[in-house]
């Protein structure tokens, strides 16, 4: 897939993540023309999972899923509240089986996943269901189109094309196609739009910044309409680098992914950053790590280290960025993207990174150059839930998924 995330095929898709966004604030923009206070109050991230997956189908798959047309398609009912119904608070019982699981063989996992009736895995397997009828369906028209000499360069067609082109025993087999899609549909829609929620309360919990982000963002808009274009480029955002410090903080400040999680193929020897004095008093400047060990690493600790980001590491503060305070205390680079964690790093960093990163640019110039965002009493309560990703969910609702109310209202063009 790696020729599908190469920059220039990435940029081309810009086009996509703008036409979604856009597509979603002419709603906002509908129902508040229709609103007698000129505002309305809306679940964000409701708005956000349809309408990024509306992104990730047309920048992945050259498809449109019209998920923002239709709340009721299979698709986006199940993926609606997927990680909180699925990882959300575990039960005793969960806790257990997760841990006793690896004990266990294969085949009898798949067994269990396949026949139980167990809530949980039946939402699994209702979700993996609807994506694999999507899937099926695009894996034949793909491929009839290639055999006619007219695919695209969506991810999906290029990684169908490859397989086509590949010797036998390095081919992909139809259900290892199916779960490529239905991970690429899961990373590409779950984390976007959790990352661009995240963003967005913290603009509204921080009204300066979100003035100071629509200052920056409309005297671009400004230049682009100048020059006789109708959307941002890629250029464009290179250029706005206060945008750029927000969508870094906010990366760093709220990461969806909070830990990855690695396993040890062969003995090896882990060098410690600082000294480690153990309570016997010995002092040790590396860990030995044994063959088939499995490391949690603090994605979110990486990126709340005050010896990395300084004593305010744990303040929502953009300013890093541009005042140079976020490059200072680093002396090794540890990622794709900035030395944040978010990506990870090394030969398994995140191959979409730069996806995300045009997609959340798309989303959040539309979002905050038309828009004010501010608190509403039921979002003062929003919670972090870690649910494999970090959702927000409001205090005392748990049970109701995964909610962002703010209020919306067209932002002033006097500022």
């Amino acid at each position: 897939m790696l020729p599908a995330f190469g920059g220039p095929e990435i940029r081309a898709l810009l086009s996509s993540f703008q036409g979604c966004a856009k597509s979603m604030s002419n709603k906002w923009m509908d129902m508040m023309s229709n609103s007698k206070e000129q505002s309305v109050v809306l679940d964000i991230h409701a708005w956000l999972s349809r309408a990024t997956l509306d992104a990730v189908g047309e920048a992945a798959f050259d498809a449109r899923f019209g998920c923002m047309d239709e709340n009721e398609s299979p698709l986006v009912q199940a993926y609606n509240n997927l990680v909180t119904d699925i990882f959300s608070s575990p039960s005793d019982m969960q806790i257990l089986f997760q841990g006793v699981s690896r004990y266990i063989p294969l085949g009898i996992l798949k067994y269990i996943g396949n026949t139980s009736k167990n809530s949980l895995l039946v939402r699994m397997r209702e979700v993996s269901s609807a994506a694999t009828v999507v899937a099926k369906q695009m894996v034949e028209e793909k491929a009839a189109m290639l055999l006619q000499g007219k695919g695209s360069r969506d991810v999906f067609s290029l990684l169908i094309k490859a397989n086509m082109d590949t010797e036998a025993k390095a081919k992909l087999t139809e259900e290892e196609l199916f779960a490529q899609m239905r991970t690429i549909l899961f990373t590409g829609q779950e984390m976007t739009s959790k990352t661009i929620s995240w963003a967005v309360l913290e603009l509204a919990k921080h009204p300066e910044i979100q003035s100071r982000l629509r200052a920056e963002i409309r005297e671009t808009d400004t230049a682009v309409h100048a020059r006789g274009d109708a959307d941002f480029t890629i250029a464009d955002f290179d250029a706005m680098p206060y945008t750029t410090a927000v969508i870094k903080e906010v990366l760093r400040f709220c990461p969806v992914l909070y830990h990855s999680c690695r396993y040890a193929t062969e003995d090896d020897v882990l060098p410690l950053s600082e000294p480690v004095t153990t309570r016997s008093g010995e002092v040790i400047h590396e860990l030995p790590v044994s063959k088939g060990t499995w490391i949690v690493v603090s994605l979110a600790g990486y990126n709340r280290n005050k010896d990395l980001w300084g004593e305010n590491a744990h303040v929502f503060d953009p300013e890093r960025w541009l005042s140079g305070a976020a490059k200072e205390k680093k002396a090794t680079g540890f990622s794709v993207y900035s030395d944040l964690g978010s990506f990870g790093g090394g030969t398994r960093a995140c191959i979409g990174w730069r996806f995300a990163v045009i997609e959340i640019q798309a989303f959040l110039t539309e979002i905050i150059g038309k828009f004010e965002l501010t608190l509403t009493d039921k979002s003062k309560r929003i919670r972090r839930e870690a649910c494999v990703v970090m959702a927000p969910t409001v205090e005392g609702e748990v049970e109701n998924g995964i909610q962002l109310p703010l209020r919306v209202s067209v932002a002033p063009r006097t500022e």
